[in-house]
Formats: C-alpha cells, sequence, structure tokens
C-alpha cells in the first residue's frame, strides 16, 4: 500500500476506535444513572455526578 493509502487507513482506523470509545462510554453513563435511580438517589445528585442534565437524565431513564 502507498504512503497515502496507509494515512487514510489509519485515519480511519483511529476515528472508528474514538467512535467506539464514546459508545462505551455513554453506555457506562447510561448504566450509572440505572443504577443510581434504582438506589434511590435523586435526579439532582445523578445530573452533579454524571454531569448531565435533569432532561438528559429523564430521557434516558425513560
Amino acid at each position: 500500500m502507498c504512503n497515502l493509502g496507509q494515512g487514510v487507513f489509519e485515519a480511519g482506523e483511529a476515528c472508528g476506535e474514538a467512535r467506539g470509545i464514546e459508545k462505551g462510554a455513554a453506555r457506562e453513563k447510561s448504566r450509572i444513572i440505572y443504577k443510581r435511580l434504582e438506589n434511590g438517589f435523586t435526579l439532582e445528585q445523578i445530573a452533579d455526578i454524571t454531569e448531565k442534565t435533569i432532561e438528559e437524565i429523564e430521557s434516558i431513564a425513560a
């Protein structure tokens, strides 16, 4: 493969990896939100922990 092709491949690979990390982090935050709700945390407490808005937490919990 020529240098240009290798560079494009590596850039695409890095982009895909970054998206995968983002998705994993979002799933983990959702899991944290569900667990906190199950344990009786208030929406305000969860918002403080996760740095999300109350509206975002409500949409995840719905």
